[in-house]
């Protein structure tokens, strides 16, 4: 069995029996400032080809509860954003009511199941494609992110790709960076915007678990994305930070997160890069 503890209280909520199974994803997304009543303070997704599971986790509860989410739309990322929590599938952008329905008799936060409704369509995603890079055939797909930046709800979209030519089960290994595109939501007339920068003194950090954060406060550059390779799940023999950099939006290039040269292996570590944020940064 496994459980979430909450970092304000201290208390821990059993995840369901289904949350953490062989063979399927994972993501937790704590809210970064979770007050003391029964809202959520974190959340879990679980994926499989098949359906996507979104735990909640609330404060006085012993047990998350599960959310299974309708019509097989497969959830690639979720954000808490402006005491809301927002749900991103390959077509649409969802928001998810997760308020209690008041107290049972003991006084604890009713359990109640959350309700999904859509509120803007997604930008296009072709999924797999090929493309001419330099002359040569690629094979690409995106990877997408949703966090919020600066009172603003954005959508990452990060392209990697590798040669065609390769083998298959090398394709995912030998896969990199190629681009960046970053969208902004319009919760009002349901569309997404591109914008071209963070408004000049933000920095974004995209992995399973995404931040924004004043860049000159942490001392990362302006107007940057910085990424892990947080997709390759199934080769734990491969180098975890073989794809780890930096995207500069003003510029449009990408540059090492490391210096030439530094390799780690993972030892059998079943795990996959991550940022780690203090909680006074946060």
């Amino acid at each position: 069995a496994f459980s979430l503890a909450n970092r304000s209280s201290g208390d821990a909520v059993r995840l369901p029996d289904q949350a953490c199974p062989p063979g399927r994803l994972s993501s937790v997304k704590p809210m970064d400032d979770p007050s003391p009543d029964s809202s959520p303070f974190a959340v879990l997704t679980t994926d499989s080809r098949f359906e996507s599971v979104i735990s909640v986790c609330r404060p006085g509860t012993t047990a998350a509860i599960e959310f299974r989410v309708p019509d097989g739309e497969l959830i690639s990322d979720v954000a808490f954003f402006d005491g809301k929590l927002y749900a991103l599938s390959f077509g649409k952008l969802f928001v998810l009511d997760l308020e209690t329905t008041g107290s049972t008799s003991l006084g604890k936060p009713r359990r109640s199941v959350p309700s999904m409704k859509r509120v803007a369509g997604a930008v296009d995603d072709p999924r797999i494609m090929c493309r001419s890079i330099a002359g040569e055939r690629h094979v690409c797909a995106y990877w997408s992110y949703l966090v919020e930046s600066s009172g603003k709800l954005l959508h990452v979209r990060r392209l990697i790709g590798c040669l065609a030519t390769l083998p298959e089960k090398e394709r995912m290994e030998s896969s990199r960076p190629l681009s960046f595109e970053v969208f902004e939501a319009d919760l009002v007339v349901g569309k997404w915007r591109r914008v071209d920068d963070l408004g000049g003194h933000q920095a974004l950090f995209v992995a399973t678990q995404s931040m924004s954060l004043p860049a000159p406060e942490c001392g990362a550059r302006e107007d940057c994305i910085y990424f892990v390779c947080d997709y390759d799940r199934g080769n734990w023999e491969a180098d975890p930070l073989r794809d780890c950099g930096v995207f500069d939006m003003r510029t449009g290039t990408i540059t090492p997160l490391l210096p030439d040269g530094v390799v780690v292996r993972r030892q059998g570590c079943r795990a996959l890069p991550a940022w780690f944020f203090r909680t006074k940064a946060m």
